[in-house]
């Protein structure tokens, strides 16, 4: 795995670094910015475990087009971003950029608009949801599907969603996921847990297992438009339980679970 974004020059940044390298994370796309500190999100948690955010906007969003590693982009199987660097210029166009070079080198396109109304100036969510025509791979909550459609019936608009990415998944939270493969709506349940201690990053932990699954997936011989009903079964439950794992840990870092929890 590699990261492409842009940090501070201050402890924050130089901790995100280190934290990536331990993990074997290739930082050849990590910039540190010598003017900006690193973008910052402050986490509230409701009695529920649910979280809600507020940020302090930094280094990431000085991310430039000029930035990008070509080499990273030209040699990737898989590219995942979300909303967050699109509010604003020019972390905006690098992102766009980004997909548009992993693309035409063969990349799969993933995306999680990971709707957070305090980063933007008006609820108009055309922006936010522009790169989801371009996606191979889609993921939303329940609440951020029923901000594009209008609709609170998951399955209804799930179906009429105007996106040709093979695959679309919601996550349901403790209900689960249901998802659009093809054309076909399915649903995996997630596993019970006792309590809820932070739901921050569980859906991180979801969308990193799906990837990671699908890199599996591509080593057994399995492409992502041609994934018979057993593997893709078993791709979205793993996502499910590394979703719920995810809430037992406090943090949105320390909670994400590693492969072998996940067997």
């Amino acid at each position: 795995a590699a990261f492409i974004g842009k940090v501070g020059r201050d402890s924050f940044g130089q901790g995100l670094r280190a934290l990536l390298q331990s993990e074997g994370v290739d930082v050849r796309g990590m910039f540190s910015d010598t003017t900006r500190l690193t973008t910052l999100a402050f986490v509230s948690l409701s009695d529920s475990g649910d979280p809600s955010f507020a940020f302090y906007e930094g280094a990431h969003a000085a991310l430039t087009p000029d930035d990008l590693p070509a080499e990273l982009l030209a040699n990737t199987y898989l590219f995942h971003c979300g909303s967050v660097s699109l509010v604003s210029e020019p972390a905006r166009s690098a992102t766009f950029a980004a997909i548009e070079r992993a693309k035409a080198h063969g990349a799969l396109i993933s995306y999680d608009i990971n709707w957070r109304p305090a980063l933007w100036q008006s609820a108009d969510t055309a922006l936010a949801a522009a790169p989801l025509a371009q996606a191979d791979i889609i993921k939303l909550s329940e609440s951020e599907l029923a901000l594009l459609t209008g609709s609170h019936d998951v399955e209804s608009a799930l179906c009429d969603l105007p996106y040709s990415a093979p695959l679309i998944l919601i996550t349901l939270g403790a209900r689960g996921c249901t998802y659009r493969y093809q054309g076909q709506i399915a649903h995996a349940d997630a596993p019970q847990v006792a309590q809820v201690v932070d739901a921050t990053g569980a859906g991180d932990a979801f969308m990193a297992a799906i990837l990671a699954g699908l890199c599996d997936l591509r080593d057994q011989g399995y492409a992502l438009t041609n994934l018979p009903s057993a593997p893709l079964a078993w791709l979205v439950q793993r996502a499910c339980r590394a979703g719920a794992l995810a809430t037992q840990v406090r943090g949105a870092i320390p909670s994400l679970p590693y492969a072998q929890q996940l067997a």
